[in-house]
């Protein structure tokens, strides 16, 4: 195993690098109405945007093309594409017929900042732009393109983040669905988590040239981050959760302690590292994806 300080100091270098360029992206598609029609929706849109995220998945689509020799700036709209997608997929969550959440990030959520109906509406705009950023710097490459098109299809539908809301749903409900004596059977309530996370890495996998076994570990990889990632979640807001799920249906976190939650989490942490050491050559992006691993064993917000 590579031998990581805990400064993470290569991937948050990585990180404030390509910041800026990819808030660039993220401003240059911004997906618009034009003035005459325009009813706050672009407010709305920005809103939304730029309202301090991490832009963990636009990162880690570079990442997933570097692995293979892709270009960032070739790159750089399909990052923008996904963090589209996971805006869509907060302002969808947050609705009041979803999770009715009132804040966001520390701020007034986008539904009760400018209405539900103007929030579907962001979150459809979002989503709708992303398919065709994909092509973006693509067209004489169109077998990858329409490959990476399909990630995003497969991601947003039902066995991804669509799957994953109606569970998210379900539990709200108090519906049975997870055995909480198994970290392995909450997989299901990460469906949306680590869709996205693979959709991230795969989509610039796939456009850099990836072949299917390159793809398969990858895909294993993001299925051992997501749930890296729903776990340090719900180690944060391990009291708050403990509110808002029912008894028969609390996260791993909660039913088995925080103690057996850090110990899952630290198991998930390095068979993930061990995937990524295993299956992909020594790089700078390897490194800063196995930094992004242990980052969130010990993140705290």
């Amino acid at each position: 195993m590579e031998n990581q300080t805990k400064t993470h100091n290569d991937l948050w270098q990585y990180v404030e690098n390509n910041r800026p360029q990819i808030e660039k992206a993220l401003r240059d598609y911004l997906p618009l109405a034009p003035p005459k029609i325009e009813t706050r929706f672009n407010e709305a849109v920005e809103y939304a945007l730029f309202s301090g995220g991490k832009r963990l998945r636009p990162v880690l689509t570079l990442l997933g093309a570097e692995l293979f020799g892709g270009k960032t700036e070739t790159i750089m709209p399909s990052a923008a594409a996904v963090e589209f997608i996971h805006t869509s997929s907060l302002i969808f969550d947050d609705l009041p017929c979803m999770d009715n959440a009132p804040e966001r990030r520390g701020k007034t959520s986008l539904h009760e900042k400018f209405g539900e109906g103007l929030a579907v509406l962001v979150a459809i705009g979002f989503l709708n732009a992303s398919y065709g950023l994909i092509f973006v710097n693509h067209a004489g490459l169109p077998e990858r393109a329409m490959a990476a098109h399909a990630e995003i299809v497969e991601c947003v539908g039902a066995s991804g983040m669509l799957g994953g809301q109606s569970v998210d749903l379900a539990l709200a409900k108090g519906a049975d669905l997870i055995d909480v004596s198994s970290f392995e059977a909450e997989s299901i309530r990460n469906l949306k988590t680590s869709a996205l996370m693979r959709l991230c890495l795969r989509v610039g996998a796939i456009l850099a040239g990836a072949n299917y076994l390159e793809l398969a570990c990858l895909s294993r990889f993001a299925a051992l981050l997501g749930d890296a990632y729903q776990l340090s979640d719900d180690l944060i807001d391990l009291h708050e959760d403990g509110e808002i799920f029912a008894d028969e249906c609390k996260p791993f976190a909660i039913s088995r302690g925080e103690s057996s939650a850090n110990l899952q989490l630290g198991k998930i942490v390095e068979e993930a590292k061990t995937v990524l050491v295993d299956n992909f050559a020594p790089s700078s992006a390897r490194s800063c994806l196995i930094e992004l691993t242990d980052y969130l064993a010990e993140r705290k917000k």
